[in-house]
């Protein structure tokens, strides 16, 4: 027969609600006593006890120290891996950074050697051309000397026999009239210019032409008439300084004075050469004819024949200074 205890137990976090707690207890048969009045059992109430505050709290305690371990655990773990980071990529600059410079040094080699290559067959094309040039110019010499040679040697015969003619032909304008009688007519400088220098063209060609009149009173230029071709060279040859003046090197010589030099026309170069001389009268210098050519110098021959066209001007120009004619009304 089963019994039901006096105990009560309280069941704390059960997920039983609050009530009345019993056993049964079946004992072991044993011989029937006589039957005895057994008190009645005591009913209790159990009442719930908040036991797990305190575990709550230290766990709670526990949980915050982990997270703040582990947070810093993180901290330490991305400074770690930001400095790794750092220095690899600081190892990969300077390695990236030594290739860069290999490569740049090879390519400034590279390109030396391909700019003195380049250098030595200019050289050796420019030697080669000038070596053409100077034997095509020797010929060409050699041609023009024998030219000169020819006419020279025509002038001088003519010349004397002119001089034993006791006259000097002048060549004839293109209306029939003398050189003579033309120059005679005029009345200034600038048009003795103007007839000398048709009376030149058409004995050579020039690219600039110019005469110049002496002061009296003093060492200066008083008067000069000019002429140059219409082009680029004709351009810088008006602008180009003239050394004609009565301190001149031409001014105080007997033949003609010559010199040479190139000047830069666009895009090419230009060899221009300067013949001066002095035009005289009864043993006084009245000017300088300055004459410039492109490329080729007057041959000696026309310049003989330049000296006569001179001879006949000298004496009007010097009347013509001393009026102070220089230039028509």
């Amino acid at each position: 027969m089963a019994v039901l205890t006096e105990e009560s137990v309280t069941m704390s976090g059960s997920p039983f609600a609050e009530g009345i707690e019993f056993e049964e207890m079946f004992p072991d048969a044993v011989v029937e006593a006589p039957a005895a009045h057994e008190p009645a059992p005591r009913l209790t109430r159990t009442t719930e006890v908040t036991a797990f505050d305190a575990t709550e709290a230290l766990y709670q305690d526990r949980l915050e120290r982990r997270l703040r371990e582990a947070e810093s655990m993180v901290k330490q773990t991305i400074e770690r891996m930001r400095l790794d980071e750092e220095r690899r990529l600081v190892e990969w600059v300077d390695a990236r950074r030594a290739v860069e410079e290999r490569r740049l040094a090879k390519w400034i080699d590279e390109r030396r050697a391909a700019i003195e290559l380049s250098i030595e067959q200019g050289l050796e094309q420019r030697r080669a051309e000038e070596t053409r040039h100077a034997q095509s110019r020797r010929v060409s010499d050699e041609e023009r000397l024998e030219q000169w040679r020819a006419e020279l040697q025509k002038t001088l015969t003519e010349r004397v026999a002119q001089l034993q003619a006791g006259e000097r032909p002048l060549p004839d304008s293109r209306d029939g009239a003398s050189l003579r009688g033309r120059v005679a007519a005029t009345t200034s400088a600038r048009d003795v210019g103007r007839l000398l220098r048709e009376a030149v063209a058409d004995v050579t060609r020039t690219a600039a032409f110019a005469l110049s009149i002496h002061q009296t009173d003093r060492d200066e230029v008083g008067y000069r008439y000019r002429v140059a071709s219409d082009d680029e060279l004709g351009a810088l040859l008006r602008r180009d300084a003239l050394e004609d003046g009565p301190q001149s090197a031409a001014a105080h010589m007997d033949g003609w004075v010559r010199a040479q030099r190139t000047m830069r026309v666009g895009s090419r170069n230009v060899t221009v050469h300067t013949a001066q001389g002095s035009v005289r009268f009864d043993g006084a210098t009245v000017g300088v004819l300055t004459l410039q050519t492109q490329d080729d110098a007057i041959a000696d021959a026309l310049l003989a024949r330049v000296d006569v066209l001179i001879a006949v001007c000298a004496a009007h120009l010097s009347a013509l200074r001393d009026n102070g004619s220089y230039r028509s009304v």
